[in-house]
């Protein structure tokens, strides 16, 4: 694609389609995916079309799976022209666009009328930020955290790159507040959740009123509800948990500049450490993938939770000549 043909507002949104289609096809290499994501931060108004497809198919829910999987296929699939392939998209968003009036939500409505903010938020190592936002409402960023604020008259919306954030929304039915974070959705009016979202999945965890979270797994959105001391996980392909009973406020306690592991897996453990140090933990220890763990730690002092570890676990450290930490058993 020429970057001429890009300043199509229809060439345009085809290909952020073409993006979101492969990306969530359940088929697309890693490559593929590093692809996209380099696609979407090249330029705010590719990233912007690639939420309007992500809205669009959060409304409509039903495009025909025959029809999506051939429109994913990798791009050596398609025909030898490939104008007519991308018009077939063109013309499949355009028609859930206008079905619009027979109750599926068409491009006017996403764009939910005047831009009132917008703001693209990121933190550092280790560092920690909280932001008020216009409406009253008030976000906290963990470290490496990185995440766009879009405020439009009749939606608030956050999209969650990578990171974890805690949400206190203040209500207002008239502007529900979306937050994106990969192929998890989560609505509400008002209310106070934490959101943690990595190449791993996303975790969403609520510590008062309720959310309603849609998650797709190859096409199929299923709505569910949490409500204080919910929680659910969400895979890379869409899959989700069951509900999870937790203790939320802990889960948030990095904001207080806590971390508390309450019966907590090793795992999870070792990449919640990670958050914090400047040089990564890996952990190689298979049958301690069970094992869990109970500990309070500052934040502020993320080498003390590192040199814990074999106090609360059975493993010992090694450490490595580029100043990186592998985790063994013991």
């Amino acid at each position: 694609m020429t970057a001429a043909s890009e300043t199509s507002t229809d060439a345009l949104r085809d290909h952020a389609a073409r993006w979101f289609a492969r990306v969530h096809s359940g088929e697309a290499t890693h490559a593929e995916i590093d692809a996209c994501a380099a696609w979407r931060r090249s330029d705010p108004a590719h990233e912007a079309a690639y939420q309007r497809v992500s809205f669009l198919w959060e409304a409509s829910r039903h495009l025909p799976e025959d029809k999506l999987r051939a429109l994913a296929a990798p791009p050596a699939a398609q025909p030898a022209v490939r104008a007519p392939g991308r018009r077939r998209f063109a013309l499949a968003t355009a028609g859930l666009c206008a079905a619009g009036t027979a109750g599926v939500v068409a491009w006017p409505w996403l764009r939910s009328g005047a831009l009132q903010y917008e703001a693209s938020l990121d933190t550092m190592d280790g560092k920690r930020q909280e932001i008020p936002l216009p409406d009253g409402s008030l976000l906290n960023l963990n470290a490496n955290t990185r995440l766009r604020v879009t405020f439009r008259e009749k939606r608030r919306h956050v999209a969650l790159e990578t990171g974890q954030a805690f949400f206190t929304i203040r209500a207002d039915k008239a502007r529900p507040f979306v937050v994106q974070a990969g192929d998890a959705t989560i609505t509400v009016t008002g209310t106070r959740f934490d959101v943690w979202h990595d190449a791993l999945g996303t975790r969403i965890a609520v510590a008062s009123g309720t959310v309603r979270v849609w998650t797709a797994s190859w096409w199929h959105g299923i709505d569910q509800d949490l409500g204080a001391d919910q929680a659910i996980d969400v895979a890379p392909d869409g899959r989700s948990t069951p509900v999870l009973p937790v203790q939320a406020e802990n889960l948030a306690a990095w904001r207080l500049g806590k971390v508390i592991f309450d019966d907590t897996p090793l795992p999870l453990a070792v990449q919640e450490i990670n958050r914090y140090l400047p040089q990564g933990v890996t952990l190689r220890a298979p049958l301690l993938h069970d094992y869990r763990v109970a500990a309070v730690f500052s934040i502020d002092d993320p080498q003390s939770m590192l040199s814990a570890l074999p106090a609360i676990a059975p493993v010992r450290l090694q450490r490595q000549s580029d100043g990186s930490t592998v985790v063994l058993p013991r």
